[in-house]
């Protein structure tokens, strides 16, 4: 499958020409789950509730593993923050990082500067999709 997630909405197409756009985007997400750009315990609540509920959306088979790709800045951002540039991530690694993530909001936090904030709630958003369609692997490109 391929995705996209911007400011406005999110583009899946997947292996057999099934294409979905939603007009929930990033921008949504964080204002529907952050207060006051503050990145907390409860905020990450809020925020995977909203994903969640974007997820389900798809209505996609969850016994179907798929490989998900896309060219998003933002992927190459988390890539760049919390895997060393790598361009594959299995789903281990991203649970492994987005734990450490969770357990050192602060420090993250402090890491990007506020105009590429996003870059938090994509990450989350990647992680549940990861959860939610199954996928066990995101590759991207530059």
């Amino acid at each position: 499958m391929q995705f996209s997630l911007t400011l406005d909405a999110i583009r899946v197409e997947m292996k057999n020409e099934q294409s979905f756009e939603i007009a929930k985007g990033l921008d949504f997400i964080e204002l529907q789950s952050v207060r006051y750009r503050r990145l907390d315990a409860l905020s990450l609540e809020n925020m995977i509730e909203v994903i969640e509920e974007i997820l389900e959306q798809f209505k996609l088979d969850h016994k179907i593993q798929r490989i998900a790709k896309t060219s998003d800045a933002y992927m190459q951002q988390i890539s760049q923050l919390f895997f060393n540039g790598e361009a594959v991530i299995d789903r281990i690694k991203l649970e492994h990082a987005f734990n450490e993530f969770v357990e050192h909001i602060k420090y993250y936090v402090r890491q990007v500067d506020s105009e590429h904030f996003y870059v938090f709630v994509y990450f989350v958003f990647i992680r549940e999709m990861m959860h939610h369609l199954n996928v066990v692997e995101i590759s991207f490109k530059n």
